[in-house]
């Protein structure tokens, strides 16, 4: 349980990000630090028994029988060697940095988003490196983009663009990844991550290694910033010093190295893996060193070196070596130390000098000498300069090189790579301190020394690396435990500052040799290299330019179906059906049968009915002019269909047909009340073309559908829910307790497209922007709305009642005959439309907030009863049963409690988002100013007055007769409000001059004329 205690910490410090900034405000890291620092000690606390590739483990059932009986998907985490060292360096990095943070940062300055981002981001990257399921494991790499995107974006304006990047280049990393390890799952037969690396398919199909190897290889790329996804690290820079410190440092950039290190177990003998991450890593290695140098921004010089160094890591792991493994794990372990450091020492100058440009700085190592000791000694590790960790980590990296599985050519020219980015890795680290301390041209004299809570936690990280290079070898038993756990080969590492003459101590003499030269050069070299253009474009222009070819490119493939001519639309499909049905044509001729015969019984004579509705109806529908008529006969044809389904002995899902034709043809009547009463009229060629590509598209699919479908008995799956389901699921209507128990996850993700549909429905409705009324629209119901409604209102007075009764039986009938919680949540949503109906004026028929609450609630409770069903069966969404009051209970009935929820909130939301209407140049409803009128006056609008008012609204308009029967198209219409004392005043249209409002016509009910 000691991995779950650590996530739940995790978990704790989002939960109280909240009241601790409410308490502490900027100070809130000091006690959410300590949830880090106990997790970290819990961790620290199991180290002795992961010797000899031990783990401590935790798995529950998630999903049961996911790829097949017996292969289910787990939330199973595992901490082996590998999994705790990056856990630790998550827990101990973060910790620090949220101490630093509660002096740097200021209060009130939106605390709350930093410290609930990094604590969710925290808890991402334990997830991710703990989890011992690809399912877990990819879902956590996701949570990682999406918290580091968070992070950034929090910055404001400056790092909008940035956080875009990142997300981007991330979100194509996780492609790839979902792709390599959905492709290693099937081939295991399991989602477990040991599972998979263990998995025999790995020597049996080694044609699939290669291509496995470069997905993973792209994936860690993008989230270890290599060429060519690079670019996106420096340009978050954008986010605050801490983030930097914290995601660019020891999270998300190691997030990238730790899958590679995790996967080197099982490409270890392969070529291309070893080409491709040598290749990419050191180039990017040596070019992101060159880019540091030209930096004059401290911040975005320390972040290409962070890429720069990056690349000396995945190099080394793509050597693969046991012994190259442990130099990557050492370097890993000096370059979080060292770099978490100077990224807190920069915002610390930034903090005190109030810049850190070195253009805008000056001579600073007098006026900030404990910072400049610190950031000295982070340097001096950077540039691997004895006898710091870095120096002790790169010796091992160059060691490892010598022992590259390549030809003696390519590893001379490795080892020249790495010495020349050697030499522009002390470069950029000098020009560190000098730009920082010496070399700036302004007066400091006013900078003082930063408080000891700001500057010790940010030197804190670096300063550990000085003690350790003289005690490093206790952390050999350590690494050799790290390598152990990744591939099963103990390295036997031995880590010293002095191993004698080698080639890598000959190499790191020359490079300090170099370095110092190149210190007292350096103005020369800063003037030669900084206005020096590397590439003929920068990373973000290549992706700009990728991202325009791709729009492009969209529009193109747009083009072909971008018009509002359905004979476009229609085009293509015909195309896909006949090259579909010759293909199976073709390939069942082969044998000489071309048509398998058809299942027999399926053909009734009660089938004519409803293809003569249809076909009517379609027909009918052609030639209507008026936009109601054609709902209507679309509601007639979907009744048709709906007849179709019972007929083949589908009553449920005839049913569910049945209430949604209903529901969409109330919900389209609103829609056309905002559009034209009739479509226009379209010249005879239009309609013979129209109406050749409609026949043609509608008979070759009639061809299709009859030659191709019916002509197989029932699938074995379908066969296996109608024998099994009952006697499983205790239910006798297989199709609910397929949708709320076998398919039960499926549901669960349709809910959250319905309520997703809702939000877009509100989205897209408010969006509309105020104009005057429209061809074809009136702003209240004509003649007379309470008269109108009153057939209605009676109506609804006996119908609501009872279609609430039927919506509570057909919900407690589901599970045994047609029904359950769609079906009973349509009926319930017919109810309400009922009342909608019934008004008399467009008022919303529900709260505002009450659709989206309704929804969220479903969605809630159909989570909460597959994590009940988790805990007390063993995987998510089980269904629990029993038996109470003589009846049979199923935990199903809680998620479908959710499904009717989270259906009724859509439906309200579309009658709330559709059928109300508002005022042009005003968020108030109508009805809310004919109220506001009469309040005013003290007078009631009678249906007398209503009359006045149109006649008066459509004269004031300059309607004319538009048909030549002289029917009005209501062009623009105007509406006269009428008061109790016969004035009125016209809306003005666009190009009329402002006008002023009477001061009987202000709004009472405390909003404000526009």
């Amino acid at each position: 349980m000691t991995l779950i205690i650590v996530l739940f910490l995790a978990g704790a410090a989002v939960a109280l990000s909240a009241p601790a900034v409410a308490v502490f405000d900027r100070r809130a890291g000091w006690p959410l630090s300590l949830l880090f620092i106990a997790g970290a000690v819990l961790l620290w606390r199991e180290l002795p028994t992961l010797s000899g590739g031990g783990a401590i483990t935790y798995q529950a059932v998630w999903a049961k029988d996911f790829l097949g009986p017996g292969l289910d998907v787990s939330f199973a985490v595992r901490g082996d060697a590998l999994s705790i060292f990056f856990a630790l360096l998550a827990l101990v990095i973060g910790a620090v940095v949220f101490v630093y943070s509660a002096s740097y940062l200021h209060n009130k300055s939106g605390n709350l988003t930093f410290y609930l981002f990094m604590s969710g981001f925290t808890l991402a990257v334990l997830l991710l490196v703990l989890a011992d399921d690809v399912v877990v494991l990819f879902i956590a790499w996701e949570l990682v983009s999406i918290g580091s995107f968070l992070l950034i974006a929090r910055s404001g304006s400056g790092g909008e663009a940035g956080s875009m990047r990142t997300l981007i280049l991330t979100f194509t990393g996780g492609l790839t990844l979902l792709a390599a390890l959905m492709i290693m799952a099937t081939q295991a037969g399991t989602t477990s991550l040991t599972g998979i690396l263990h998995s025999d398919f790995w020597a049996e199909k080694p044609w699939m290694v290669t291509s496995l190897g470069v997905l993973i290889a792209i994936s860690a790329f993008t989230k270890s910033a290599q060429f060519p996804f690079h670019f996106w690290l420096p340009e978050a820079m954008a986010a605050a010093t801490p983030v930097s410190a914290f995601l660019h440092a020891a999270a998300v950039v190691k997030a990238g190295i730790y899958v590679l290190l995790r996967f080197s177990t099982v490409f270890y003998a392969n070529q291309v893996w070893h080409v491709l991450l040598i290749t990419v890593g050191m180039g990017t290695a040596v070019m992101a060193s060159l880019f540091a140098i030209q930096k004059t921004d401290l911040k975005k010089l320390t972040a290409y070196s962070t890429v720069s160094h990056l690349g000396w890591i995945v190099a080394t792991i793509g050597v693969g070596t046991p012994f190259a493994l442990a130099a990557a794990v050492i370097h890993t372990l000096a370059h979080a130390l060292f770099k978490s450091s100077l990224f807190m020492l920069i915002g610390v100058i930034d903090h005190q000098a109030g810049s850190r440009d070195v253009r805008r700085l000056g001579v600073l190592w007098n006026k900030l000498p404990f910072t400049f000791t610190a950031v000295t000694i982070g340097a001096l590790s950077m540039a691997a300069v004895p006898p710091m960790m870095g120096f002790i980590s790169k010796e091992g990296m160059l060691e490892a090189f010598t022992q590259a599985p390549i030809s003696n050519g390519a590893v001379v020219v490795l080892l020249i790579a790495a010495a020349v980015g050697a030499v522009f890795t002390f470069t950029y680290s000098a020009r560190l301190v000098t730009g920082a301390f010496f070399d700036g041209p302004r007066d400091m004299s006013g900078v003082k020394e930063a408080p000891v809570s700001l500057w010790l936690p940010a030197a804190l990280p670096g300063l550990v690396s000085l003690p350790l290079a003289f005690t490093v070898s206790v952390l050999d038993t350590p690494v050799e435990e790290v390598v152990f756990a990744i591939n099963g080969s103990q390295p036997h590492v031995h880590l010293a500052l002095w191993h004698g003459i080698t080639t890598p101590a000959l190499i790191s003499a020359g490079v300090l040799v170099a370095g110092v030269i190149g210190v007292i050069i350096r103005r020369r070299i800063y003037a030669t290299l900084d206005p020096l253009e590397l590439f003929p474009m920068t990373g973000n222009e290549a992706l700009q330019r990728f991202i325009g070819l791709c729009a492009r490119w969209g529009k193109a493939c747009a083009n072909m179906a971008d018009s509002y001519s359905p004979s476009r639309h229609l085009l293509y499909p015909l195309l896909v059906i006949l090259g579909w049905g010759y293909w199976m044509l073709l390939g069942t001729g082969v044998d000489g049968v071309l048509l398998a015969p058809r299942v027999t019984g399926i053909d009734q004579p009660i089938d004519v009915l409803p293809l003569v509705i249809v076909v009517v109806s379609v027909a009918a529908l052609v030639r209507a002019r008026s936009r109601l008529n054609a709902v209507v006969l679309l509601g007639t044809a979907g009744v048709g269909v709906t007849l179709q389904i019972l007929a083949l002995g589908a009553p449920d899902v005839a049913l569910t047909q049945f209430l949604v034709e209903i529901l969409i043809v109330v919900i389209m009547m609103m829609v056309i009340r905002q559009q034209p009463a009739e479509f226009h009229v379209t010249s005879a060629r239009r309609q013979t073309y129209a109406a050749s590509l409609a026949l043609a598209v509608g008979g070759i699919t009639f061809a299709a559908v009859w030659a191709l479908v019916g002509r197989h008995e029932r699938s074995e799956i379908a066969l296996w829910y109608l024998n099994n389901a009952p006697d499983i699921s205790g239910g006798d209507n297989v199709v609910n307790t397929i949708l709320v128990e076998f398919r039960a996850l499926d549901t669960m993700g349709e809910l959250s497209v319905l309520g997703m549909a809702g939000v877009v429905i509100a989205a897209v409705v408010h969006s509309i922007p105020k104009h005057p009324f429209q061809r074809g629209t009136h702003p209240i119901p004509l003649i007379d709305p309470e008269s109108n409604s009153l057939p209605m209102r009676q109506l609804s007075t006996y119908l609501v009642p009872v279609l609430a009764i039927l919506s509570f039986l057909i919900f407690m009938r589901g599970h045994q005959s047609p029904g359950g919680g769609f079906i009973a949540a349509l009926v319930a949503g017919g109810a309400i439309m009922f009342g909608y109906l019934k008004q008399g004026t467009d008022k919303p028929i529900v709260g505002h907030n009450t659709p989206f609450v309704l929804t969220g609630a479903g969605v809630v409770i159909a989570v909460a009863d597959g994590f009940w069903g988790m805990a007390q069966g063993g995987s998510f969404l089980y269904a629990l049963h029993g038996h109470a009051l003589g009846q049979h209970w199923s935990s199903s009935m809680v998620f479908d409690i959710g499904v009717f929820m989270a259906v009724l909130g859509m439906l309200t939301l579309a009658i709330n988002a559709l059928g109300g209407y508002l005022r042009p140049g005003n968020d108030k409803p109508l009805h809310k100013h004919r109220q506001g009128g009469a309040q005013n006056t003290g007078a009631t609008m009678t249906g007398e007055t209503n009359r006045q008012a149109l006649s008066a609204a459509e004269t004031q308009a300059g309607m004319v007769p538009d048909e030549p029967d002289g029917r009005h198209s209501a062009t623009a219409v105007a509406v006269k409000e009428r008061t109790g004392d016969g004035s009125g005043n016209r809306h003005p249209n666009p190009g009329d001059p402002p006008q002023q409002p009477p001061a009987h016509d202000t709004d009472t009910t405390g909003g404000k004329e526009n």
